[in-house]
């Protein structure tokens, strides 16, 4: 099984990247441009963040939690010389909803890293994590 994108050229210092079906249009742009497109190593951390986050919530819709906000947080460190390779990830996930508890939210956690994200196992890079659930009507809890 293969996946496929293009990356096109806009001929200025950005790339369109497509999916094999023509869609999933996204902008890359080299160290420079701010403002325009997502630079790429900012949008592989972004890759890794999509991938466990619709992890965790294809876990968390299965045990039918009412989740009302999710949002993962991705700091990679890297190396000041290039190509700044990345040496850790640490993800923050921050989840809202009615009877989240934070045993389940770990399990998904370690399911999206260690069983399905394809990112992180491709990556091969140390992952830190912290899970903050906030119960509807509740002050944060950390894990």
């Amino acid at each position: 099984m293969s996946k496929r994108v293009v990356v096109k050229w806009t001929q200025e210092k950005e790339f369109i990247a497509y999916d094999e079906a023509g869609g999933g249009a996204v902008g890359i742009t080299g160290p420079n441009p701010a403002g325009r497109s997502m630079g790429a190593s900012h949008l592989l951390l972004a890759a890794l963040g999509g991938c466990m986050g619709t992890t965790i919530i294809a876990v968390m819709l299965k045990r039918r939690k009412q989740v009302e906000s999710f949002e993962i947080e991705v700091v990679g460190e890297h190396i000041e010389e290039w190509p700044k390779t990345f040496t850790k990830v640490h993800l923050t996930y921050t989840i809202k909803g009615k009877d989240i508890e934070e045993s389940t939210m770990e399990r998904a956690v370690w399911l999206a890293e260690n069983k399905y994200c394809t990112v992180s196992s491709s990556l091969g890079l140390p992952l830190t994590h912290e899970v903050v659930v906030i119960n509807s009507a509740e002050t944060p809890t950390t894990a």
